[in-house]
């Protein structure tokens, strides 16, 4: 199994997967302590799942396999994986998000400012939270080893917004909801709506139509 540290956790991963293994070289580390997480595909999984979707190859399953199980840990460790693009900018980050909507954000977006293009995890350290470059999913390539404060989180969605909007709790709780990754199971929504009161009281939320200008959007949902 290889070693890597990623959103501040001791992470060992066994994988098959080339993705997933190039994508995870920026973020290897060597640790002597008991991981945080242990993340792996057992075979018998993966020929199910490969029964089950027979349009994905293995490397694909497998790939998507090991980004879910990341996923669902965070939520053990006082954070949450949220489906967006994260940039940044003057030494925070700025999270868009498509929640309703099949747009690529990170394809929008100035790709010199990007560090991660699909899931970027979220955590709350010290009262505050923090955005990370991650390696998993099929965008991992354009992730790099990157911590910044969350400053704003902007949903992009051009049937709501007709300009940029600052968004109050009733604006931005169901594409909150819709945009954090959260299983089935009650807990995992419980957690989601606790760590959504605190999100609220700590970064800004905004709406916008759409992305044409990006550096404009960036300065106004930054300022203090």
């Amino acid at each position: 199994m290889g070693q890597y540290r990623i959103s501040d956790l001791g992470i060992e991963i066994k994988t098959n997967s080339k993705t997933l293994n190039k994508n995870l070289e920026p973020f290897a580390a060597s640790f002597d302590y008991k991981p945080n997480l242990v993340l792996s595909i057992s075979d018998d999984i993966l020929l199910q799942y490969m029964d089950e979707y027979q349009d994905y190859n293995a490397d694909v399953i497998e790939c998507e396999y090991l980004t879910t199980e990341y996923a669902r840990s965070l939520y053990d460790y006082n954070g949450f994986p949220i489906k967006a693009a994260a940039v940044e900018y003057d030494n925070s980050a700025v999270l868009f998000s498509a929640p309703f909507e099949e747009t690529k954000v990170a394809d929008l977006l100035p790709p010199d400012m990007l560090f991660t293009a699909d899931a970027p995890a979220v955590r709350l350290i010290n009262d505050v939270f923090y955005a990370y470059g991650t390696p998993f999913g099929l965008y991992g390539d354009k992730a790099r080893d990157v911590k910044l404060p969350v400053k704003s989180i902007v949903f992009v969605d051009k049937e709501r917004f007709n300009s940029l909007k600052r968004l109050d709790t009733k604006d931005m709780v169901s594409m909150f909801m819709r945009a954090v990754y959260h299983s089935i199971r009650s807990e995992r929504t419980k957690h989601t709506l606790f760590m959504l009161e605190k999100v609220m009281r700590k970064v800004k939320f905004y709406g916008v139509g759409d992305l044409s200008d990006v550096p404009f959007i960036l300065d106004r949902v930054t300022e203090d």
